[in-house]
């Protein structure tokens, strides 16, 4: 199946919720409580079930060190300018640091939403979308047919990072994982590159965070999903509903049953308030 796409890199803030906290962004990009209190409040306003957080995907990147503009609540945070040129200056990057930085206070946030009783849904961007932040993608692609081992090692150092920052929000108390790379999307980047770099990559990244066990439930963007599938490298499972209204009260019923790390796809996580028309999950099995 293709997954056709109709999300937004950018959480909108409604002004009702803007008014009754007084937070605004790119206030809550930045500090924890503003976050925690405008996730929760935002996910009040929605009737949802899920608190998400962070409201962007350039948090992973600026911790390796990408320039970053925070913007206002209608122009999200965006590259400022790129930190490297070429990939020969990416040859060793920086080691993801979760304890400084905007990182450190959006896994406070997951903390502070847990332990109020929150389903907290931590989103993780893949390596190609947080690389797109950090060097010009055409300087990337041309790396990619220069030095394709380079690329490589470099994927490996992202890769480690994104495994680490996902078990940490996973000890913080996150319930979910919501996991994506859009810019390293097949329709993006054209099926020979997926195949060879962007999805052994992410399949790599899930298969790293489904070892390291615990109940926690972690779901692929339809576009990642679908793909992988595409190329072989996971297969998808129906997982019948007990009756839930919407997608996000299903995903939180097939979590409470799980007891191992549970696999979902083929669909988006912001559709967590659709109503399930079809009673069906999509279980993601990776193949090796």
């Amino acid at each position: 199946m293709d997954f056709k796409c109709t999300g937004d890199d950018l959480e909108q803030i409604p002004e009702e919720v803007v008014r009754k906290t007084g937070i605004s962004l790119p206030g809550a990009h930045s500090d924890k409580n503003s976050m925690a209190t405008l996730a929760s409040e935002l996910m009040q306003h929605r009737g949802d079930v899920i608190v998400r957080v962070p409201f962007c995907v350039t948090v992973e990147a600026e911790a390796y060190g990408a320039h970053i503009k925070l913007g206002d609540a209608l122009n999200g945070p965006r590259v400022e300018s790129y930190r490297f040129t070429s990939i020969e200056e990416m040859s060793d990057p920086q080691r993801l640091e979760l304890n400084e930085g905007r990182i450190k206070e959006v896994l406070d946030a997951v903390e502070i939403l847990s332990e109020s009783g929150e389903k907290v849904a931590l989103s993780v961007e893949g390596p190609f979308t947080i690389l797109s932040s950090l060097i010009d993608p055409m300087n990337f692609y041309k790396g990619l047919r220069k030095d394709p081992q380079r690329i490589l090692e470099i994927l490996s150092v992202v890769e480690e990072g994104i495994i680490r920052y996902s078990l940490e929000g996973i000890h913080r108390g996150a319930s979910i994982i919501s996991y994506g790379d859009p810019v390293g999307a097949m329709g993006i980047i054209g099926p020979k590159v997926y195949r060879d770099y962007s999805g052994p990559s992410s399949w790599r990244i899930i298969k790293g965070i489904q070892d390291a066990g615990g109940k926690v439930l972690l779901h692929l963007c339809g576009k990642t999903s679908t793909a992988l599938e595409k190329i072989e490298m996971a297969r998808s499972y129906p997982i019948k509903t007990d009756g839930s209204k919407t997608y996000g009260q299903a995903l939180l019923g097939a979590l409470d049953k799980a007891t191992d790390p549970l696999i979902i796809g083929h669909r988006c996580i912001k559709g967590s308030l659709d109503k399930m028309v079809n009673p069906i999950l999509w279980g993601i099995e990776l193949i090796d």
